[in-house]
């Protein structure tokens, strides 16, 4: 199956989720302090993560965060941060978000790194990311991680993102 193929039927599975949620608003209570609420709230987060990773977000972000998915969770990938003077060891990727405008958020081990995808440009190395921000004074993210692109099927799935407008790096190792 193509890949645009298979986001179009993600696309729609997404939708029918975001339809069948919204109905969750018609239960009695549905409100902050209902504990179902929470779980519900966390489901729509989700889904439109899912759903802004295809429609939002620039094909080198998104070829970064299908990498990340493939070790979400996992005790035995890492993945390490650091921004301007703060360095963040490495630790268990725990959650992957897009929120509005295209801002995304990772959290390592509790701490939050967050860029807007349309500020930064990628640079991209077999074990490691590097976002370059189009404005001056803001600081490069340096991603590092332990599952390199080349363990992954990501690659196979978008060979455009070297060619890509936001790509000002491709290794020859890639």
């Amino acid at each position: 199956m193509e890949q645009k193929e298979l986001d179009q039927k993600i696309l729609m599975i997404c939708e029918d989720i975001e339809q069948n949620l919204k109905q969750a608003e018609q239960l009695p209570n549905y409100q902050d302090s209902a504990s179902y609420y929470c779980r519900l709230h966390m489901l729509q987060e989700i889904v439109a993560t899912e759903r802004r990773l295809q429609e939002e977000v620039s094909l080198p972000c998104r070829f970064l965060l299908e990498h990340f998915s493939l070790f979400l969770g996992k005790w035995d990938y890492n993945i390490g941060c650091k921004y301007g003077q703060m360095q963040c060891g490495r630790g268990m990727l725990s959650g992957i978000k897009i929120l509005d405008w295209g801002n995304v958020v990772l959290t390592i081990d509790g701490m939050e790194v967050t860029w807007r995808d349309a500020d930064y440009d990628y640079m991209f190395y077999p074990d490691k990311v590097i976002l370059r921000p189009k404005m001056a004074g803001k600081s490069d993210i340096y991603l590092y991680f332990s599952y390199a692109f080349k363990y992954g099927n990501v690659l196979s799935r978008f060979p455009e993102v070297a060619n890509d407008p936001q790509t000002i790096y491709w290794h020859q190792d890639m």
